[in-house]
C-alpha cells in the first residue's frame, strides 16, 4: 500500500507539472485555429488573457512570439503595426523586423532608416548604409568607416564614440572638432559612478556638453555625476562652489556637510541649519534643533521635538505588518504635512497610511477622514475597533 501510495503521488505531481508546462508553453503569442488569430499573454497575478487580433486566419503567419502577418497586415504582440506591408514583412532579430520600405523596433517605425542595408548589432547597437542608431536614436556619424564605441579599462562598451572629426554621446549628442588622438571617457566605477563624463586633450564634456572651466588633464568622476578637477567639484557638468569634495561627508541620501555649512544635493547651502545638531531622520526627513525639512524645503511649523514620519502599515500579506515611515507624508504633536505644507485640519494623533487587502491601494486617513484611496469596510472595521467610530 504504501509504495502504490508513492506512485499515485507520483503520477499526480507529474500530472499536475505536465498540464501547467502545456498551458503556460501555449498561452503565450499567437494561435490560429483556422476561424480567427487570438494573441495570448499569461502571468502570476492574472494568469491567463486572450484578445482577437484583426489578423486573416487563412493568411496568418506567426513569425516568431512577438510579431505576425498576414497578406496585408503585420502585426506586434497581436497589434497592427501602422503602415507595414504584410506582404514583405520578415523579422530579423533581437525585436528587429524590416518590410520593403522601413525598418520596426519592437514595433515600432524607425524613420529615415534604409531595410535594404540594415544591420543589427545588438539590442540597443544597429547601423544602415547611412548612419549607427542606439536605442532607437541616429547618432549623425559623419565618417562611417572611422566610427568606433570607446571602451571602458575592462573591455565593456561606454557610452561614448568617435569619429575622425567628431566625438559622439551615444543620446544622438554629437561634439563638433573633438581632439581625436585624446578623446576618451572618464573612467567610472559602476554602479557608484555615471559614466556620463569625457574629455580630450583640452575640453571636458558630460552627456556631450562642454563642462565650462574644467581643467581635462586632472578630472575625475568621483560619484554618481559628481566630477571633480583641482579648481572645484561639478554636479550634472555644471561647476559648483564646493572646492574639495572629498572634504565633504553625506548625511542621508540628499545633505552633505563639510563642518561649517549644511548642503543640498545641488551644494546648495541649507541657511538655516544648525550643523552640529542637523541630523538625518529617515528617507526625506531631515531635522536640527530648531527646523525640519522635508528634502531641502524648510518644513514651516514643524516642531522637531516631536515631529516623525507617518506610520506605513501593510496587510497585504494577511498579517499586520510596519513598513516604517513614510517618504512625504509627516506629523508632530500638532500638525500633519504632506512634503513642506501643513494638510489643514488633518488629526496629528490618528493620521496613518496602511495598505489594507479590500482598500485602493494605499490608504491615507486619520479618525475623521480619508484622505486618498477608499474606505473600505477593513478600514471601517479598523477605526471602530481603535476608535470607537
Amino acid at each position: 500500500m504504501k509504495n502504490k501510495s508513492i506512485s499515485i503521488n507520483s503520477v499526480f505531481i507529474i500530472s499536475v507539472a505536465f498540464i501547467l508546462f502545456t498551458f503556460m508553453s501555449c498561452s503565450a503569442g499567437y494561435k490560429d485555429d483556422g476561424k480567427e488569430v487570438t494573441w495570448h499573454t499569461w502571468n502570476e497575478g492574472s494568469g491567463h488573457n486572450s484578445r482577437k487580433v484583426d489578423a486573416d486566419p487563412q493568411t496568418f503567419e506567426k513569425l516568431d512570439d512577438d510579431y505576425g502577418r498576414d497578406k496585408t497586415h503585420a502585426f506586434y504582440r497581436g497589434n497592427i503595426i501602422n503602415g507595414a506591408d504584410g506582404i514583405s514583412f520578415r523579422v530579423v532579430e533581437k525585436g528587429y523586423a524590416v518590410d520593403k520600405l522601413n525598418v520596426y523596433d519592437s514595433g515600432e517605425l524607425m524613420k529615415g532608416v534604409d531595410p535594404a542595408s540594415f544591420k543589427v548589432h545588438s539590442y540597443d547597437w544597429v547601423e544602415d548604409k547611412n548612419d549607427f542608431y542606439h536605442n532607437g536614436k541616429a547618432l549623425n556619424v559623419r565618417d562611417k568607416s572611422s566610427f568606433e564605441i570607446l571602451k571602458d579599462a575592462s573591455g565593456e562598451n561606454t557610452s561614448w564614440g568617435k569619429d575622425r572629426t567628431n566625438g559622439y554621446y551615444l543620446n544622438g549628442t554629437v561634439i563638433p572638432d573633438i581632439d581625436y588622438a585624446t578623446f576618451h571617457p572618464i573612467e567610472a566605477r559602476r554602479p557608484i559612478q555615471s559614466g556620463c563624463y569625457a574629455a580630450d586633450k583640452h575640453r571636458v564634456f558630460f552627456m556631450g556638453k562642454e563642462v565650462p572651466g574644467a581643467d581635462s588633464e586632472t578630472f575625475k568622476e568621483v560619484d554618481f555625476y559628481i566630477g571633480q578637477d583641482k579648481f572645484r567639484a561639478y554636479i550634472k557638468g555644471i561647476p559648483t562652489r564646493i572646492k574639495d569634495y572629498s572634504k565633504l561627508s553625506k548625511v542621508g541620501r540628499l545633505m552633505y556637510s563639510d563642518g561649517t555649512h549644511i548642503y543640498d544635493s545641488h551644494f546648495n547651502i541649507l541657511p538655516e541649519a544648525d550643523v552640529t545638531t542637523f541630523e538625518h531622520i529617515s528617507d526625506n526627513w531631515y531635522k536640527d534643533i530648531s527646523h525640519v525639512w522635508w528634502s531641502n524645503k524648510l518644513v514651516d511649523g514643524a516642531n522637531p521635538k516631536t515631529f516623525r514620519p507617518v506610520p506605513v502599515t501593510s496587510y497585504y500579506s494577511g498579517n499586520k505588518e510596519s513598513m516604517g515611515g513614510d517618504f512625504n507624508y509627516g506629523k508632530d504633536d500638532k500638525h500633519v504635512f504632506w512634503n513642506d505644507s501643513i494638510i489643514p485640519g488633518a488629526d496629528a494623533s490618528s493620521f496613518e497610511k496602511i495598505n489594507f487587502p479590500d482598500g485602493d491601494s494605499w490608504t491615507v486617513f486619520d479618525r475623521n477622514r480619508v484622505y486618498r484611496g477608499k474606505e473600505s469596510p477593513k478600514l471601517r472595521e479598523y477605526l471602530k475597533k481603535k476608535y470607537g467610530r
